[in-house]
């Protein structure tokens, strides 16, 4: 069983703060996987080990992204649900995507474990870096079903409202990947292998730990083998809302890799450049998807409990929150743009090329934590295909040719530049779209659920 937690009423700043700080810090530990293998891998490994996890990083991403936009279908049905008082359908929608995941786990292993080798021609990966790079793509696709299975059971949490019971096991398998990664490459000496051997194992334990800790919660919903099933209605809303997002997480990435392979083709140096200065964005951001998730849960709560009002003044205050926090991470990262490089590499090439990346793209933060609470009111209000045509119009029709343009103008700094374009061009469409009132469309889907 698992608590739930209401939104619906008392202090707004209260209600945001509660949910999004324990995503945040699940975010910020979450996102270290990586940044920590890289950071084991650059400094008792070598610039072929370093690039491949690099090169590795974006193409988990758009799987992790995928599952995460199917998160966001959970989140939004079972939060509506339990925000209008339904909690039999609400266990209905947990037990259909159980069901769900399993099936997209399956799915996922085997497409990914066919054509890791395509995967990585296709995103230009340098021949030095190939052989590495294979064994870590093997490696974690083979434990896709553990990712996929943690990450559900943090949905069905957040959907409940209750963002701080997923963050335990979140800090336990990290701790856990830190850990292992220092006995499996500075100890073994298996360099990108035991890089991605350190995260699957890591994985099975938080998957253990989130299933147990599920379990033995409170009193809001009771999950039983017995009942996991595709229910035709939770499971085509699920879809419903899951699927767009999807869509637009993934041309994020593809848009994102599309930039990575740019900044593989001007060689290894750059490239592990690119690795490095990604993660330590991605790191610096992570106030986004907190109050991305934050924003569809609370959105979604309140539509279903009738208060609109109290949902877009939600709004507006979450941006103050998230952008404010970037701003200050903006600072820090361009005044220390050298040594939090030099934490992943030793190389002085790709240290200065990685910290002018970084003097470029820290200007996206407040533009990337404008987007989070922008894109998540949009989806917990059910209106799931602005999200996905912003997507189209940010992504695959700005910044992907703007990584072209930019490069062959400026070369590899030019790749930092292309980064600026998708959040600038996502803040501008979303603020007009809820500024004309056009969000109040989607509300008759919320009231569906």
């Amino acid at each position: 069983m698992a608590r739930s937690h209401d939104m619906t009423s008392g202090s707004i700043w209260r209600s945001l703060l509660g949910f999004s700080i324990p995503i945040m810090i699940s975010n910020l530990v979450q996102s270290t996987y990586n940044a920590v293998d890289m950071l084991f891998v650059g400094r008792f490994t070598g610039t072929e080990s370093l690039a491949a996890v690099s090169v590795c990083g974006p193409i988990m991403n758009v799987m992790i992204i995928t599952l995460s936009g199917m998160s966001a279908g959970v989140l939004v049905v079972i939060s509506g649900l339990l925000g209008a008082g339904d909690i039999k359908q609400a266990q209905d929608a947990a037990h259909a995507s159980v069901a769900l995941y399993a099936l997209m786990a399956a799915v996922m292993t085997v497409l990914g474990l066919l054509f890791v080798p395509q995967i990585l021609r296709l995103v230009q990966t340098p021949a030095a870096a190939m052989p590495e790079a294979k064994r870590y793509l093997y490696t974690v696709f083979a434990g896709t079903v553990f990712t996929f299975g943690y990450n559900l059971i943090g949905a069905l949490q957040r959907g409940l409202g209750n963002a701080a019971a997923s963050m335990s096991f979140v800090i336990i398998s990290s701790a856990a990947n830190i850990a292992l990664d220092a006995v499996f490459i500075v100890w073994l000496g298996m360099g990108a292998f035991g890089a991605a051997l350190g995260t699957v194992l890591s994985q099975v334990a938080a998957f253990v730990i989130g299933t147990v800790q599920f379990a033995r919660g409170g009193a809001a919903l009771r999950l039983s083998a017995r009942a996991v099933r595709f229910y035709k209605k939770h499971l085509k809303n699920i879809l419903l809302f899951g699927v767009p997002t999807a869509l637009n997480e993934v041309m994020v990435n593809l848009a994102m890799l599309t930039v990575s392979g740019v900044a593989n083709s001007f060689g290894l140096a750059s490239s592990a450049a690119y690795g490095v200065g990604s993660r330590i964005n991605s790191l610096a951001i992570f106030t986004d998807g907190a109050m991305n998730q934050t924003m569809s849960a609370y959105a979604s709560q309140n539509i279903g409990a009738g208060r609109q009002k109290r949902a877009l003044e939600g709004l507006w205050k979450a941006i103050i929150l998230s952008a404010g926090a970037a701003l200050g991470t903006s600072l820090l990262v361009l005044g220390f743009a050298s040594e939090f490089s030099a934490c992943f590499d030793s190389d002085p090439t790709v240290i200065e090329q990685s910290a002018a990346f970084l003097r470029v793209t820290v200007w996206s933060y407040p533009l990337f934590a404008t987007v989070g609470p922008l894109i998540g009111f949009i989806r917990g209000t059910g209106n799931v295909e602005a999200s996905l045509l912003v997507g189209v119009v940010a992504q695959l029709c700005c910044r992907v040719p703007a990584s072209f343009l930019f490069s062959r103008w400026m070369g590899f700094p030019g790749v930092g530049v292309a980064v600026l374009v998708g959040p600038l061009v996502s803040v501008s469409i979303y603020l007009w779209y809820i500024l004309t009132r056009r969000w109040h469309r989607g509300l008759a889907r919320v009231a569906r659920l």
